[in-house]
């Protein structure tokens, strides 16, 4: 936010269409045609180029609207992480690890991944997590337990679906590389009529359990996570000046984050970080006694947290593997660092001034419009 307020003052003095202000220099960017196309996709779900005007060219009346725009970047770099993949006689297959879900979807991402490497069903995989009697993983993290988890799952579940396959290839007389898992069968590329129900192929193994280890980082197992994601939101607002009140009309974002896993449930991280950000953008502050350093507002009487009714229509949209292929990075800090000032930015641009901090509260607007 730091950045891109001043960035949009800059836009406002040179007398540019942000759009245009930020695409022109996205060359000074780590990813330029990254950014180019979210802000022209962002720009298109928000309706800019139908609502933008120049700051302060907000019309008549006392209730003025506003766009702005906000560009970011994380890194989202996974920690490391150790799975323990188990493929038992009766077609069970856990997945284990000492790692938690803390909101970052852990038990949903582990299960996508093994019953797609698998050629199962999610219902079908079992995850065991929350025990440090478990293979070890990384502490929690936002932007790296997903990253590192998804990575270690994928390894360890490969291997074990080979040591399935070495067996399964005797009994169908076939060749172990030929043989695939897919739609809860296990048979021959080449020759259909030698196929196994994933049932029936986990029988071959009559009392035995096959585990499958996989770690994070394997320097000899491929790529499978990265970090560095990009994104781009925009606000459109309307500012009550007689009452200094800021209402959300809508959030749009876009969003980069390497290979998608589970798409509604990346967009839903999305979701999370646009209502966190217009709390802490125009609600949420910490008051302290300035010679004491208590808190002043310890409790939800008085700490102001926004309700259903003040969020305003949000819009995501993820960015999947559009330039590159890379692996997979964390998506649960990015986008909560640019509402702040695609907010703040659009409150400038409806009333003609900056409103110096944040949260964007009524006073503070007022102030800000007075000093004006």
């Amino acid at each position: 936010m730091l950045t891109m307020c001043p960035m949009e003052d800059l836009a406002a003095k040179l007398d540019m269409n942000p759009v245009d202000f930020f695409k022109k220099n996205a060359d000074l960017t780590a990813r330029p045609e990254v950014y180019r196309y979210e802000i022209d996709k962002c720009a298109e779900m928000i309706g800019w180029s139908d609502k933008w005007h120049k700051r302060g060219d907000s019309g008549s009346g006392p209730v003025k609207r506003g766009l702005g725009m906000s560009l970011h970047t994380w890194g989202g770099r996974p920690h490391d992480s150790t799975c323990e993949v188990r493929i038992q006689p009766d077609g069970g297959v856990s997945v284990n690890m000492a790692s938690q879900d803390l909101g970052v979807g852990t038990y949903t991402t582990l299960s996508v991944i093994a019953a797609e490497t698998l050629g199962l069903q999610i219902p079908d995989i079992t995850v065991n997590i929350g025990s440090s009697k478990l293979p070890i993983s990384g502490a929690s993290g936002g932007s790296t337990t997903v990253g590192g988890t998804s990575a270690s799952t994928r390894r360890a579940t490969v291997n074990a679906l080979e040591e399935l396959k070495a067996v399964v290839a005797e009994a169908l007389e076939a060749d172990a590389a030929d043989l695939v898992a897919k739609d809860g069968k296990v048979f021959s590329k080449t020759d259909s009529s030698k196929s196994l129900s994933w049932a029936e192929a986990c029988r071959k193994l009559g009392n035995r359990t096959i585990t499958g280890q996989g770690k994070q980082p394997d320097r000899n197992g491929g790529k499978l996570n990265d970090s560095g994601v990009g994104g781009v939101q925009m606000a459109d607002v309307s500012v009550d000046v007689e009452t200094g009140i800021v209402s959300i009309n809508k959030i749009a974002a876009v969003q980069d984050v390497g290979l998608v896993i589970c798409l509604e449930q990346c967009e839903s991280q999305v979701y999370g970080s646009l209502i966190q950000g217009v709390a802490w953008a125009l609600y949420e502050e910490s008051i302290y006694d300035q010679t004491t350093g208590k808190m002043l507002n310890p409790d939800m009487e008085f700490y102001k947290l926004p309700g259903a009714g003040d969020i305003g229509e949000l819009e995501v949209h993820m960015v999947q593997n559009k330039y590159d292929d890379r692996g997979v990075i964390g998506i649960g800090e990015p986008p909560a660092i640019s509402p702040g000032a695609a907010i703040s930015n659009a409150v400038a641009n409806a009333i003609g001034v900056r409103v110096p901090t944040l949260p964007l509260t009524p006073d503070k607007v007022l102030a800000a419009l007075a000093d004006a």
